[in-house]
């Protein structure tokens, strides 16, 4: 066996159990050079691992490491007990305040063109596995899980696009073209944050939330979707899960879905409120857009649309 995977055998042999549902024998565990990281900065390490069935058979597995936060590793445990949509997987090291290993098999990307149109079945398994993760943890905070309100500015990102606005507006340029919309984008995140604390005090959207759902943490396990990457989790309202992946026609699938889940929510008082919480993925990502266009060049020029597209969203919602 590889010298370094060694140590990791107990956990391999104990996912290749949960995988397959019947214990295997590790014939050779081969690690990779290098793999595809994740944008957080935790180390993914890649594995082919060699075993044997019951029968003799040889197979071959493909599965992965991560070094994982203790608040990562806590929210895996907990929705992998629920039976929730996250990958199957073994946590050694529940206690540790250090970064530890998580083990978990290769997961197929989400298709690159898959645009979301309602009637797709994956956008189905989506939606169904979000509405499930939600459903589950409605109204039910987990203990040492952070909650957005306690600092929606720092829970959720977004102090970034303010600090960079007004370094922008130093730039004769950018302050011609955008300075005169400032007090716009402040009464959107004014209407935003007020939208929230009123969803708070409202109580009934509270639940585990990823609020970090770019395409690259919606994966595929055996034809389903599951979610990965659960570093910036919190609890507070559902709707801010959502227009990170859904559209208005999507979005309506998943709120299916979580009545399907005993959570039925009036389709105009559904739309409304993630029309105004979608402002989120404006004013969350319009800070490195802004710090695209500060970079000049063709770096500002490929950023553009980036720019827009974040800007509208923030003053206009989806």
């Amino acid at each position: 066996m590889h010298q370094v995977a060694i140590e990791n055998q107990p956990a391999f042999d104990e996912l290749l159990s949960q995988i397959h549902g019947e214990q295997r024998i590790i014939v050779d565990i081969q690690a990779q050079s290098h793999g595809p990281q994740g944008a957080s900065g935790s180390q993914v390490r890649y594995f082919y691992v060699t075993n044997t069935d019951p029968r003799g058979t040889v197979h071959q597995d493909r599965l992965v490491t991560k070094s994982a936060s203790l608040l990562e590793r806590r929210v895996l445990h907990l929705l992998s007990r629920q039976g929730c949509a996250v990958p199957p997987s073994v946590i050694p090291d529940m206690t540790s305040d250090e970064r530890a290993l998580v083990y978990m098999p290769y997961l197929d990307e989400r298709p690159a063109l898959d645009l979301g149109h309602p009637e797709s079945p994956l956008t189905h398994s989506i939606a169904e596995g979000l509405a499930g993760i939600h459903a589950a943890n409605r109204n039910q905070p987990p203990a040492r899980l952070p909650h957005t309100s306690e600092d929606f500015l720092q829970r959720l990102w977004l102090h970034a696009w303010r600090e960079q606005w007004h370094s922008n507006l130093e730039d004769p340029a950018f302050a011609t073209e955008f300075g005169a919309h400032t007090s716009r984008l402040e009464a959107a995140m004014e209407r935003f944050i007020r939208t929230l604390e009123a969803l708070t005090a409202e109580g009934t959207s509270l639940t585990v939330l990823n609020v970090d759902l770019i395409p690259d943490h919606i994966r595929l396990w055996r034809g389903k979707a599951c979610f990965i990457d659960w570093e910036q989790s919190s609890y507070g309202s559902l709707y801010l899960d959502l227009p990170n992946h859904f559209t208005v026609e999507t979005a309506l699938v998943y709120r299916d879905a979580l009545a399907r889940h005993n959570y039925p929510i009036p389709e105009v008082e559904f739309l409304e409120r993630y029309h105004e919480i979608s402002r989120y993925m404006g004013l969350r990502y319009l800070g490195y857009a802004l710090w695209q266009w500060a970079q000049d060049g063709e770096q500002r020029r490929q950023g553009r649309w980036f720019l827009y597209y974040t800007f509208s969203l923030a003053l206009f919602g989806r």
